[in-house]
């Protein structure tokens, strides 16, 4: 396929990431360009340059570990950019007026939020949507991993999106088809989706969506829905947004979208396509060992070599590697502790200023 010169392109790649990705960034695009690269017009890398200051998205932009990712980070890009055709790399933009610009596109308003309450990122995801000025955008986050290896994929969810008005969002099958369905975290989670057929292969219709990995039908959004509402935070979570210098004004981005759906009664159909199809798999942890594994790990899931216990599952779980290491890391003590380690941060820098 060319790359457009001029106009919006009918449909663009759009991957999420940041410098701190750069352990698994170069393993994972390389995977996502023989994916999707022949299926999409041009591929979109939107690099948020700006890290929260507390909570689980922590980044701190004194350390010497983020200074040196955000370095090498910026050092690859001609390179990847030579590697791939119709790749770009796009640093969000928080000019006042681009800040504008995707506000009143997407809120109907003039201020959205950089980030959301917990410090999760926010407004690089629309901002990325948006700079794909497409009329499909297939967004992911840099991380997502995918198997089946469909080639008609993209093409299919097109179709199915103009066959159904009833759907904004198409997605990948979560986790390599089961014949007893989904597992892991969607177990037993009947009331968000419902069961369906797409070509009749058993299919899931969603009442939220995950900015993990989706397929948005942009001329729909904007003709059905027109703009998202920021539903205000619960207390709790304002109050823990607070504690930790966050901004309170919105929900995550996953919310926003998944409430969307429901109040205008649309879908996000997941499904796995014709042939070998496509499903996506999250690494749940990010550590050392799954960083040298990765290539490997790539390699067996694009052959298809899946065991039993991580079919129906979307999260990698030991089956497929081993995430003991990690989840000993990321135990309940360990997160409180260093919840904690950020809100004493956070107010003593402060008290210092003040």
């Amino acid at each position: 396929m060319t790359f457009p010169s001029k106009g919006p392109s009918r449909v663009t790649m759009q991957i999420n990431t940041y410098p701190l990705d750069l352990p698994h960034f170069e393993a994972t695009l390389d995977h996502k360009m023989r994916t999707f690269g022949s299926q999409v017009d041009r591929t979109i890398v939107t690099v948020d340059v700006r890290p929260p200051q507390s909570g689980r998205y922590k980044g701190d932009p004194k350390a010497n570990r983020y200074m040196h990712s955000l370095e090498t980070f910026r050092g690859l890009y001609p390179i990847l950019e030579d590697r791939y055709e119709n790749l770009s790399f796009h640093e969000v933009d928080y000019s006042a007026a681009e800040k504008a610009k995707v506000s009143k596109y997407f809120l109907g308003s003039e201020e959205m939020p950089d980030k959301a309450w917990d410090g999760g990122p926010f407004y690089c995801y629309f901002q990325g949507i948006l700079d794909a000025d497409s009329d499909y955008v297939l967004h992911m986050d840099a991380d997502m991993l995918f198997g089946g290896q469909s080639q008609t994929w993209v093409e299919e969810s097109i179709a199915l999106l103009q066959q159904r008005e009833d759907l904004l969002f198409t997605s990948p099958l979560p986790g390599p088809p089961d014949p007893g369905g989904l597992k892991g975290k969607h177990e037993g989670a009947d009331h968000a989706f419902d069961e369906d057929t797409v070509d009749g292969r058993l299919a899931y219709r969603f009442h939220f969506v995950s900015t993990r990995v989706f397929l948005m039908d942009m001329k729909r959004f904007k003709a059905l829905v027109g703009t998202l509402h920021l539903d205000t935070p619960p207390l709790t979570y304002r109050l823990r947004g607070k504690l930790l210098g966050n901004p309170i004004k919105a929900l995550s981005a996953e919310q926003v979208l998944s409430l969307t759906l429901q109040r205008h009664k649309l879908g996000n159909m997941c499904f796995e396509g014709a042939g070998d199809g496509m499903y996506s798999l999250h690494p749940p942890f990010h550590f050392p060992a799954l960083h040298a594994a990765l290539p490997d790990l790539i390699e067996r899931i694009e052959q298809g070599d899946i065991p039993d216990g991580q079919r129906g599952d979307y999260d990698i779980n030991d089956s497929l590697f081993d995430m003991s290491e990690a989840r000993q890391q990321h135990a309940r003590h360990r997160r409180i502790k260093r919840r904690l380690k950020d809100f004493i941060a956070y107010w003593s820098a402060r008290l210092k200023v003040s």
